[in-house]
């Protein structure tokens, strides 16, 4: 019966320590974040001092006076609103006060959010080593999340190296990140023909093929109309439905044909990709097929076959009305649908 008594003691003054325990870390981490956000204020105010005064020593201290870790974010943030003359005094100062050298040793030892934010500042930063460390990342660094932005932060430097030796060193297989699709948009006009070398590549993550088909659809324009139309009957479904959005954006003497033969094909995110196709590029000759697509089996490719239907105007909104007004299924109750959401905007 004692070592009953004792235990529950032992047991009710341990929950009253880790309670306390408790206690006195959230006073902690409040009274950090209080000092945190005043230390960030401190070097916001000090930033906009800057670009009145132009006292640079001041900025210096200022700087110097806070953690690395608050004069990298609130740095950042900050720039990121200037332009032109503002914005080169305020890097330049950066780089005086040793920021450069900060950010570095946070994009190696900071943890993978930490490691993101210092490959973005070193590219906002444009300081000499920037390029460096950089390539030293993206050889190195064990998270693929960091090797993307850092090859990001590279294509913003123009130092990214030719873009099948950064995927490799990214690490590509399997991967689905969204970021991927963003530096393919940042690469410049000079290096559109690696992403067609890449999207036409049949063995290549069919991801990666369609994100370069996006980029060149974006950047290049009618240029690859007849690669994107070669590309719409690709085996890869994905790459396929990208090659017809892509048509859908440049167009193409034969898109009609294109589009109707896409219209039939096995995979749903083919035929919708057509169907939006056809109703950006006005093709109401296709009118028909879009109809019959209005009955297809999957929502998404009833909802654009309805979409592009609504898009050609007074003819497609009559055809809409017709099937809305017949008996009761899927066309039916998807025009219903689509008519209530009032005219194509």
């Amino acid at each position: 019966m004692w070592y009953i008594w004792d235990l529950s003691i032992l047991l009710s003054a341990l929950s009253l320590v880790i309670m306390l325990s408790l206690v006195a870390r959230r006073v902690l981490q409040e009274r950090w974040g209080r000092a945190g956000a005043d230390q960030r204020r401190q070097l916001l105010t000090a930033l906009i001092a800057f670009t009145e005064n132009r006292d640079r020593e001041a900025l210096k201290a200022a700087v110097l006076a806070v953690p690395a870790g608050v004069a990298i974010n609130a740095g950042f943030e900050f720039i990121s609103m200037l332009r032109g003359e503002e914005h080169d005094d305020v890097l330049a100062a950066f780089n005086e006060c040793g920021l450069p050298a900060l950010v570095g040793r946070q994009l190696e030892k900071g943890n993978v959010a930490d490691r993101i934010h210092a490959a973005e500042m070193l590219a906002a930063l444009r300081s000499e080593g920037a390029v460096a460390s950089l390539l030293s990342a993206l050889d190195h660094d064990r998270s693929r999340e960091v090797r993307i932005a850092v090859a990001i932060a590279l294509c913003d430097l123009g130092s990214l190296p030719p873009l099948g030796i950064a995927l490799r060193k990214i690490g590509v297989a399997g991967q689905r990140s969204r970021r991927l699709i963003e530096l393919f948009r940042r690469l410049p006009p000079a290096r559109l023909d690696e992403l067609a070398d890449r999207a036409a590549r049949a063995d290549a993550v069919p991801f990666i093929r369609a994100a370069a088909i996006d980029a060149l659809a974006r950047a290049g324009g009618f240029r690859f109309a007849d690669f994107f139309a070669r590309l719409a009957v690709d085996a890869s479904p994905e790459v396929a439905a990208a090659a017809l959005r892509a048509l859908g954006l440049t167009g193409h003497a034969d898109a009609s044909a294109i589009l109707a033969t896409a219209m039939a094909n096995g995979d749903w995110d083919v035929r919708s990709a057509a169907a939006d196709a056809a109703g950006r590029l006005g093709l109401s000759e296709l009118a028909p097929p879009l109809a019959r697509l209005m009955d297809d089996e999957a929502w998404n490719v009833r909802y654009a076959a309805a979409n592009a239907l609504r898009s050609f105007g007074q003819p497609g909104e009559r055809l809409l009305r017709e099937i809305a007004k017949s008996e009761v299924s899927r066309s039916q109750r998807t025009a219903s649908l689509v008519l209530a959401e009032g005219p194509a905007s």
